[in-house]
């Protein structure tokens, strides 16, 4: 009886030793893993809206959940270039996160970046797959972040990351940063909400699935038109939400 409750009072202590750990772990990590989803939505911003120059403005209500932020980009002489959003769609076997800008008419996609997957290896993950020697992603998780003010743990406010200083960060010059545009997520530019079709066989007017990976190709079409939507949502509300 004696050694039951030994056993009891090390097992309570060591399971309380461990939540305290867990606990810890997360709270120590919670702010580097926030900065480093920033980091990634951030570039992403400057990568599917082709002449954004300055900070993208949001143009969601205020408070709205990080995910359904929508934003503008401006050019120079401050014309707009287009909106930006994420979406996302269950995949093969993950979740498939994506930013996607379009053109300030609301009819052509500008660029889409996939932000976050876990597809099977070798078929899924090709979507993200770069056919050069450069590494797409390489250097934002990098010392190179250092540089950037990301005091804000408790805000997704966006930093203002200009292109000289971009370059500087990410070590990709405008001509690399072409170059290095996964073949997947390419073939999204210019393309309209209705050739967001899937096709096995190469078809310049729709999406090209990737080789035994159907399914993660129509998720990435749906995460992407799920951008779309919430854009029109907010720049074309239905006219019955017009007051």
């Amino acid at each position: 009886m004696q050694k039951k409750a030994q056993y009891t009072i090390i097992l309570t202590i060591v399971s309380l030793l461990a939540s305290v750990g867990v606990s810890s772990t997360f709270l120590l990590t919670k702010g580097t893993i926030k900065k480093k989803e920033l980091a990634v939505r951030t570039e992403a911003l400057y990568r599917v809206l082709p002449g954004l120059e300055g900070l993208p403005v949001e143009i969601t209500p205020t408070n709205s959940p990080d995910w359904d932020r929508v934003y503008k980009g401006l050019n120079k002489a401050g014309q707009l270039v287009g909106y930006a959003a994420s979406g996302e769609s269950q995949g093969y076997s993950s979740k498939i996160k994506v930013m996607v800008g379009i053109d300030p008419d609301l009819e052509k996609i500008l660029g889409i970046n996939i932000l976050a997957q876990n597809e099977t290896p070798g078929l899924g993950t090709k979507m993200t797959e770069v056919e050069s020697t450069t590494t797409l992603w390489s250097l934002i998780y990098g010392s190179e972040l250092k540089s950037i003010d990301w005091d804000s743990d408790e805000s997704w406010e966006l930093p203002l990351i200009r292109q000289p200083e971009r370059i500087k960060i990410f070590g990709l010059s405008k001509e690399a940063k072409n170059k290095a545009q996964p073949w997947f997520q390419g073939q999204f530019k210019l393309k309209t909400y209705n050739q967001l079709v899937v096709s096995k066989v190469k078809d310049a007017e729709k999406i090209v699935a990737i080789t035994g990976a159907t399914i993660s190709t129509k998720a990435a079409i749906k995460a992407v038109q799920d951008a779309i939507d919430k854009i029109k949502s907010i720049v074309q509300p239905p006219a019955w939400e017009i007051k």
